[in-house]
């Protein structure tokens, strides 16, 4: 399971209690389902006020005993990073069947509009135009 706390804001005891039952509510059904789960938390953009630290860390702790099998705690990229390599299985790419389903227009080249929709689309990441410039000038050609 994914959290990403992006946007959060707990600005009192009140407001991480409330936060505590909803993340309890949203993970019970799947953890009465299939027992424990192992899950990945993006701190990145959470905002927790100051001296509610112990306050969350007692709330989650409950949390955490009751649904979580593992946890992993990120910021930033390195939650791209971990939710990307889950996603995709990356040692098991076939990179052919990924740039064939990124052309559009099955010419066997992708266009570098093409190779910024396919990476926007598969992995919902945005290319912007100057690392799109550095990864292909013109058409990347896909052969066997």
């Amino acid at each position: 399971v994914f959290i990403d706390l992006f946007g959060v804001q707990l600005a009192s005891k009140e407001d991480v209690r409330w936060f505590a039952s909803a993340l309890d509510e949203v993970l019970d059904p799947l953890t009465k389902k299939k027992g424990p789960v192992d899950v990945i938390v993006t701190y990145d953009g959470f905002d927790l006020r100051c001296n509610l630290e112990e306050t969350y860390s007692a709330a989650l702790k409950k949390v955490e005993s009751k649904h979580y099998k593992s946890v992993k705690r990120y910021s930033g990229k390195a939650f791209r990073r971990a939710k990307l390599k889950q996603m995709t299985n990356i040692e098991s790419w076939d990179a052919l069947s990924i740039f064939a389903l990124m052309d559009e227009d099955r010419d066997m080249k992708l266009s570098p509009e093409e190779l910024r929709g396919g990476m926007r689309k598969t992995f919902g990441i945005n290319i912007k135009q100057a690392e799109l410039d550095q990864l292909c000038h013109d058409e990347i050609t896909i052969q066997n």
